[in-house]
Order: structure tokens, then sequence, then C-alpha cells
């Protein structure tokens, strides 16, 4: 399908294909695709309510067995992980926000984070996902996925609650998800599936199916963001 920024609105019908094409378009502006996003935003929400269910990815990971793991506890603030983070990695807690930064960057090259241990890596992540900024999270997020042995449970996992992963960080009221953040998950996301479908490891149907499941997921998690900023706002003004 040729998408043509003349016809960014107005799709009639919209399905999840077509939102897939405009968000991964370089026909297409950022600012184009948030307002796609802002004009469409009901009938996407129905769609990400209806398209596909958990239920039916779970079928897609046939003899792919999920490697459940336990939340971390949000039992710390911010300066205590900041403090904890720091004697994990041997640093002064003034540090961890520089390293930080410089890791994630790293991890854009696999010449950058080879200079990173997998438990130093691990420990990056899991701050990340409480603390980090939103391009610090995408970062993370690209390695997961390109790094991943089993890309679909990592992908499960994380677009899940309580799995310390992406829809964990996108929960919170301070990291509120723009239509620009979430084209840019997206992105990433489809990126990884493509590299995937064509090194053999999964099929085209997955890597369809699959993106399908992670924008529905996505939105999901935007809209839920929304209601809960909403209903806060209902109560403090009650």
């Amino acid at each position: 399908m040729d998408i043509r920024v003349e016809k960014i609105s107005g799709y009639e019908p919209l399905d999840l294909l077509t939102v897939h094409k405009v968000l991964t378009s370089s026909q297409i502006t950022d600012a184009q695709k948030s307002k796609f996003l802002r004009a469409n935003s009901l009938q996407i929400q129905q769609l990400a309510e209806t398209k596909i269910s958990d239920s039916e990815f779970k079928t897609l990971m046939e003899n792919r067995p999920i490697k459940l793991f336990k939340p971390l506890k949000n039992s710390f603030t911010k300066a205590g992980d900041k403090k904890l983070l720091a004697q994990t990695l041997n640093i002064k807690p003034m540090q961890v926000d520089a390293y930080i930064q410089a890791a994630t960057e790293s991890m854009r090259s696999v010449e950058g984070v080879g200079r990173y241990s997998l438990d130093e890596i691990e420990a990056i992540k899991t701050y990340v996902y409480r603390h980090g900024t939103k391009q610090q999270v995408i970062d993370t997020l690209d390695y997961e996925l390109t790094h991943a042995k089993d890309i679909l449970t990592v992908l499960y996992q994380t677009l899940e609650y309580n799995s310390g992963g992406v829809a964990d960080y996108f929960m919170r009221p301070i990291h509120l998800m723009s239509n620009n953040t979430m084209y840019n998950v997206y992105n990433t996301i489809d990126k990884n599936l493509t590299k995937c479908e064509q090194s053999g490891s999964i099929s085209a149907q997955e890597h369809k199916d699959t993106a399908e499941w992670a924008l529905a997921k996505i939105y999901m998690i935007q809209n839920n963001q929304k209601l809960r900023n909403a209903v806060k706002l209902y109560k403090e003004l009650s």
C-alpha cells in the first residue's frame, strides 16, 4: 500500500495493517503521524480492544514457553535505587545519571555495549525501566529485542504489566506516552521483528500477527494511562 501524505486522515475502514504502514512510513513526518493518531484514536482503540486477544497471541507461541519472572518490588525511592545501583556498579551515586546515559547510548552498537558485563546490563536495564528517560527506555528495549534468544517471549513479557518492563514504565504518571513516543516504541519493535523474519527465526505470519498484537498493546497502555490521569484529576476536583 502506498501511504501518501495527502491521505493521512480519513482511512475507511481502518485496520491495524494500515496503522502499521502509517507509523513505519518514511513518507510521513512525525507531526503528520501524531495528527493521524489523534484523528483516528477512537477507531484504533476499538481495534486494540477487538483485533487480537492475549489468548490468541499465546497460541502463536506454541512450543515457545513463557519464562515467567517476578517483578522487582517498588520498595525504594529513586534516590534509594540510585544508591543501590551505584553500589552494584562500584561508582558514586552522583555518577549514576551520566553512567546510565553513556550505557544506553552504547547499547546502540555492538562495539559500545561490549564494554559492559551482562550483570551490569541487567542492573542498568532494571533501573532504566523504573527511572530512565523515554529515549533510554527505547534504547534499552532495542537492545533487549536485538539480543533476545526468543523475541516473542521478550515482547510478551515487557508489554505486560507487573513484568518490570516497558508497560510498567509507562504505567507511572510521570512517564506520559505521547504519540511520538508511541510510534517510536512501535517502530523499535517492528524493526527487530523484521530482522528476525529476515534471519528466519520467526515466520512472516508470526511477524505480522505479533506486530499487530504489539500495536494493540501499546495503544492500550497509552489509553490506560490517559484514563488513570482523568480519574486522578476528577478526584482532585471533587
